[in-house]
């Protein structure tokens, strides 16, 4: 009998502990909703100062201080084609307190390396901050002045012909395997540390041939140091309404968008997530940041994060084929 009555008391313990958690989950959620954030967030970028990465997080993280009271610190750790700053975002406390904002080398790089050091199920996404168009540049010492003419050269000199981008899985690689693959043509690929030093190069001629953020190549474009061959985009952009689309240029069906997004660790409560992707939302529309995005030839978007997951899931799958079909793997 004894022990009867220990079992139901054991028993009549777990149930109301069970009753009393399921009853705390939802409290300490809004708790950490409407007091989050109470200390500085740290905002870490894939990539060195300077690039769109780096202008694009400031943006946003002037924004979010402005409107949560608290700093956001963002720390540029570049290095791994992107990957080191994941790994880090990974391995950090699930408390909102450390968040990512990668490009598309985050949905691209395990289907593109060997190794990347993280997985998907390890993050929860936030929102996808901005997308927009590259813009294919040449240096004037390449003698070509549009896309057919440079595919005509490649097919010339197969092989022969370097494009750079900031690295192995960026937007400025992909927008070239991908070049490569639909206008079927040789270039070979030169990757740098960071749009930096690609630029410098770019500009000397070393390397001819790059896919640009048009923040970048806008200025050098405008004082004759580069050419402008086409957008990346399936529209021409208002801020190069002169230049045409890759793909009415001369590659038909080509488009690639250049797209950044903020992720978390998988286990940052809801709440958290929910408030950081609304206030995200908020940033990147209000007419400073749109403006300054336009300007980059980027456009605000803000998803939801069910929105972000879904973009960042098809573009992992999306990328996957075309470099499996291209045979694309590095170590």
């Amino acid at each position: 009998m004894f022990h009867r009555r220990l079992r139901l008391n054991r028993l009549t313990f777990a149930c109301l502990a069970a009753a009393v958690l399921c009853t705390a989950l939802p409290q300490a959620g809004a708790h950490a909703q409407s007091t989050y954030p109470d200390r500085p967030v740290h905002l870490l970028v894939p990539y060195p100062a300077g690039g769109p990465n780096d202008v694009i997080a400031r943006l946003v993280a002037n924004q979010l201080e402005q409107k949560f009271k608290q700093q956001i610190v963002v720390e540029n750790r570049a290095g791994g084609s992107g990957n080191i700053a994941v790994v880090a975002a990974a391995r950090a406390e699930p408390d909102g307190y450390t968040i990512v904002l990668p490009a598309m080398a985050y949905a691209v790089n395990p289907s593109l390396f060997t190794k990347v050091g993280y997985t998907f199920d390890q993050f929860v996404p936030v929102s996808i901050v901005t997308k927009g168009p590259l813009v294919l540049v040449v240096h004037p010492s390449l003698g070509v002045k549009s896309v057919k003419e440079l595919i005509e050269l490649a097919k010339k000199e197969p092989g022969k012909i370097n494009y750079g981008s900031g690295g192995n899985g960026s937007s400025l690689h992909l927008a070239g395997e991908m070049f490569k693959y639909q206008a079927k043509v040789n270039l070979q690929h030169i990757p740098y540390k960071g749009t930096n030093d690609l630029i410098t190069d770019l500009l000397t001629g070393r390397v001819p041939v790059a896919f640009m953020s048009p923040l970048i190549a806008k200025e050098h474009v405008a004082q004759g140091k580069l050419i402008a061959l086409g957008v990346t985009g399936d529209k021409r952009s208002p801020s190069w309404p002169d230049v045409p689309t890759v793909a009415e240029a001369g590659v038909p069906g080509y488009a690639v968008e250049a797209w950044y997004a903020i992720v978390a660790p998988k286990a940052t409560p809801k709440p958290v997530v929910d408030k950081l992707s609304a206030a995200i939302a908020e940033a990147v529309k209000s007419p400073e940041v749109a403006g300054k995005l336009a300007a980059l030839g980027n456009d605000p978007v803000g998803s939801t994060p069910a929105e972000a997951a879904a973009y960042i899931d098809a573009e992992a799958k999306r990328w996957n084929e075309v470099l499996t079909a291209a045979g694309i793997k590095l170590d």
